[in-house]
């Protein structure tokens, strides 16, 4: 039998799905339900309970407690009462009982493929951790952006055409998520994303436990302090049990106008109303929602013009999610029964509609190999990219100079175009991502042909700003290299393109700009239909690293600039007669050029 596995690990909660000899997916139900808390109990002993089993425990030892495991990805270890535990074998033993649940509901059959979900944000040093803490669990892993699985699920049911993309809001446990995702023929590509990391269904459960508090508690503060604060046995009991008793009232909320919270003596049940859970919750929900409207507008389209939007993730079967998304955007969003499973579900649909995709790394055509430092097997696939904009050649790639440790924990989230545990061979998406390093010398002042308040739009995303040069518009971009494209709204050609590029360093480019120079000097040496290699030109009054790009009848001019471990490239593309009518636009966009950390 032919079984694969889709986990969407989750923020609270961990959904699995599993599809047996390519039949529908199917939901993998856990303790009686369709998801399974992303909590992780470490006991004494070094077990690892996970699930339910892991909040039971906590009231024992609440030290011990790890209830958002996803939330401590950047963090490296992790201390759990006394031991010292390394984040990857924490995601390992979520990613085990999601693996062993779907492999006992399919007989104990062996896992063919894994296909792990994840934000669409998410760098390759996240995405390492995920695949570290994955080996061994499937014969294979590939991974999906969240997004992207989604909209995969999405048009099963509803067609999206060629080219139109679709807004995701997914209103998980513990972020929210808005991602606009476009369908290029077969393949479906994050636009854009925006994320709220401080909001999630938890929080609505603590606003309404709160409420219920205020409404209980006069009768007797002394009481409820303890139930809520109690380090005895008994309170924690009590209070895990109010606090799911608090959820399920949420949700009942979702469906009926009011409902009763039970309460432990001496309080008296609590009478809670949809009205006052709205109430609790419309600013931040409202927020939540304008999320989609920017995500739109980032990835330079209109709502009016979307195929739709989709709610997906449990919290968004509140009511007043959909009406303020409609609100915002003017867009009638669409959601299903079971919102949380939609993730999972869409993850092996997408494997199995475009069965070399992958969102692992940024990739182009050719085997990817992808070797973990420590010894494990390889995980080698052959993928396809989406289709590149046109006009915009299959990219060339400046492969390291020479390998370094990765930092370890990473000081923040990032997107890196190589990590430097994993050694990655692969042709970059959408641009030709040649790596120069450059310097912002911000004392030269400001830019001789444009200013820095050139009419046009001003373009903020990742850690860099531009504005726009005028007659110039943002025609896409890609998430996971955290680039932006302009096209001329009228172009002349249709290699006439602007791509800006952001890339993380392992060290400071600032305080040491030779070994920046010579590493690029280095990977300039190696590389075909490079030219005019000038590691201290000036453009736009700005000091870069220049050189100059063949690729078919497409020349692109390369200026980067970097500021501490940021590094802005930016590729200016046009065709041979295209010189003068390009330069312009491109003076104005590295002259205005910002990194913004």
């Amino acid at each position: 039998m032919s079984l694969r596995v889709a986990v969407d690990f989750g923020t609270s909660s961990t959904c699995v799905a599993l599809s047996r000899n390519g039949r529908e997916p199917e939901v993998v139900v856990v303790d009686g339900q369709p998801i399974v808390p992303s909590a992780v109990f470490a006991a004494a002993d070094g077990t690892l309970f996970v699930g339910q089993e892991a909040e039971r425990q906590a009231a024992v030892d609440p030290s011990r407690y790890e209830p958002h495991p996803k939330r401590r990805i950047d963090e490296g270890e992790l201390l759990l009462g006394t031991s010292v535990l390394p984040v990857v074998d924490v995601v390992r033993a979520v990613l085990t009982r999601a693996v062993d649940e779907a492999r006992r509901v399919a007989g104990g059959a062996r896992v063919d493929l894994l296909v792990l979900t994840h934000p669409a944000d998410w760098g390759a040093i996240r995405t390492r951790v995920l695949l570290q803490a994955a080996r061994g669990l499937g014969q294979e892993v590939r991974l999906v952006p969240e997004p992207v699985a989604a909209a995969v699920f999405h048009s099963a049911t509803h067609a999206i055409p060629d080219g139109a993309a679709l807004a995701v809001l997914d209103l998980g446990g513990g972020t929210v998520d808005a991602s606009v995702v476009a369908r290029r023929g077969g393949t479906f590509r994050v636009l854009a994303t925006k994320g709220d990391p401080g909001f999630g269904g938890a929080d609505v459960d603590q606003a309404l436990l709160e409420h219920v508090g205020s409404l209980v508690s006069p009768g007797d503060p002394e009481a409820w302090r303890q139930l809520v604060e109690g380090r005895e046995m008994a309170d924690r009991r009590k209070r895990r049990v109010l606090r799911q008793d608090v959820r399920g009232a949420k949700e009942t909320l979702s469906r009926h106008a009011y409902t009763d919270v039970p309460m432990p003596p001496p309080f008296p049940d609590a009478h809670v109303t949809r009205t006052d859970l709205e109430r609790l919750i419309t600013t931040p929900l409202t927020r939540a929602a304008a999320l989609v409207v920017t995500a739109v507008r980032d990835a330079g389209l209109d709502p009016r013009g979307l195929a739709g939007v989709f709610l997906v993730g449990g919290s968004s079967r509140i009511p007043l999610v959909a009406r303020l998304v409609l609100e915002q955007s003017g867009v009638v969003p669409t959601s299903i029964d079971q919102p949380e499973t939609v993730v999972a579900r869409g993850a092996l649909r997408a494997v199995s509609v475009d069965p070399l995709r992958t969102g692992a790394l940024p990739a182009g055509q050719g085997d990817v190999t992808q070797k973990i430092t420590d010894q494990t097997r390889k995980i080698t696939r052959r993928i396809t990219p989406p289709s590149p904009p046109a006009g915009f050649p299959q990219p060339s790639y400046f492969p390291p100079a020479a390998a370094a440790p990765a930092p370890a924990p990473p000081r923040r989230s990032r997107v890196p175009l190589l990590v430097t545990a994993i050694a990655v061979v692969v042709a970059v998406v959408g641009a030709s991502v040649a790596y120069a390093l450059t310097r912002d010398d911000t004392t030269n002042g400001g830019p001789t042909t444009p200013s820095t308040t050139a009419a046009g739009k001003t373009i903020a995303q990742y850690d860099y700003s531009f504005v726009a040069p005028s007659g110039w518009q943002q025609t896409g971009g890609q998430v996971e290299t955290r680039k932006v494209l302009l096209k001329p709204e009228a172009p002349e050609s249709d290699l006439d393109v602007i791509a800006v590029e952001e890339r993380v360093l392992n060290y400071n480019a600032t305080e040491d700009r030779p070994r920046a120079e010579t590493e690029l000097r280095g990977q300039y040496d190696q590389r075909e239909n490079v030219s005019d290699f000038d590691p201290s030109a000036d453009f736009a009054a700005k000091d870069v690293v220049y050189y100059r790009e063949q690729v078919g009848s497409a020349v692109i001019d390369w200026y980067v600039l970097f500021q501490d471990d940021v590094q802005v490239s930016v590729g200016c593309q046009y065709p041979p007669d295209g010189h003068d009518r390009v330069r312009p636009a491109c003076e104005q966009v590295v002259g205005t050029l910002t990194v913004t950390k």
